[in-house]
């Protein structure tokens, strides 16, 4: 994911998913930020720490960005209709996935038949790793299927049903209140990012490379408090991991509303609505999952 270009004084940074400017490889990858470990079982409850999927870089041919300061009369971002267009139609669709999610996430509180079977069931946990694993790749790499309608919505909907297992289960394991306090928290501080990063001057596209050093400092961090956590039962460099980690994909999430948004360095092509919407989606689901493992209270 990380690669270094011929920028004369700009530090390597790390590569999300289809970032690169042109005339660059966007096909090597590198190391991601470590995905959360689920939750720590306590009481009772069986030693099972499902793990969140990480963000998988492109292996296949990807125009989804495009450097900024060069022709983009190809891309679409040449009058402001056609940019606030792209923008409406990416926010409608990761405010259906949040809405999808956060309807599944709600299921097993409304029954404790519903809430028994989730938690004894990790098989379809692992099920719904793999199928967001697969559609995800297969989303990030075709731009066939990422381009074509209704194929690149069917995909979205897979891989928006995958997550929404994950999170429903993840949640299981935590009672009501901290699930909603998260909620809330994950809700105010991604409508404040928003706010910010479409507001403000500053690239924040442009602090890649700061995010690279993070990011790597954050998988080995994210190793150690992991294996701490599950080996030798110390809790507490999990936590300062998780609040790492929600902090960084806070970060993500500013860097990629302004790819959304243009007119910085890098920008998303708006014929790349389905990847600039999963792309958001991942991000605020990310920083909800590292908020529960801060303040997610076990459930009774």
């Amino acid at each position: 994911m990380s690669q270094p270009y011929g920028y004369a004084g700009q530090p390597p940074y790390q590569q999300q998913a289809g970032y690169y400017p042109q005339g660059s490889n966007p096909y090597q990858s590198g190391p991601q930020p470590p995905p959360p470990a689920g939750w720590a079982p306590q009481g009772g409850q069986p030693a099972y720490m499902p793990m969140p999927p990480p963000h998988i870089p492109p292996t296949g041919g990807n125009d989804a960005y495009v450097e900024s300061g060069v022709d983009k009369s190809n891309f679409g971002f040449d009058t402001a209709s056609i940019r606030a267009a792209f923008i409406r139609k990416v926010f409608i669709l990761v405010s259906i996935m949040l809405t999808v999610v956060t309807i599944m996430t709600a299921i097993p509180f409304m029954s404790d038949d519903t809430m028994r079977f989730v938690r004894s069931s990790p098989a379809l946990y692992w099920i719904s790793y793999v199928t967001f694993f697969v559609v995800y790749l297969t989303l990030m790499c075709c731009e066939s299927v990422r381009r074509s309608f209704p194929t690149n919505l069917i995909a979205t909907g897979i891989l928006t049903l995958a997550i929404g297992y994950m999170t429903m289960m993840i949640c299981s394991f935590n009672n009501i209140i901290s699930v909603l306090l998260c909620l809330i928290i994950t809700a105010v501080c991604c409508i404040g990012i928003i706010i910010f990063a479409s507001q403000t001057k500053y690239d924040l596209t442009s602090m890649m490379g700061i995010m690279f050093i993070l990011s790597m400092v954050l998988l080995v961090f994210g190793m150690v408090a992991v294996i701490s956590a599950v080996a030798f039962h110390v809790r507490w460099m999990y936590t300062v991991y998780a609040g790492i980690a929600a902090l960084i994909f806070m970060v993500y999430l500013a860097i990629d509303i302004q790819m959304i948004m243009g007119g910085k360095k890098y920008e998303i092509s708006p014929e790349d609505h389905i990847f600039a919407a999963i792309q958001i989606f991942l991000d605020i689901v990310y920083i909800f999952w590292m908020l529960l493992s801060l303040f997610g209270s076990n459930k009774d």
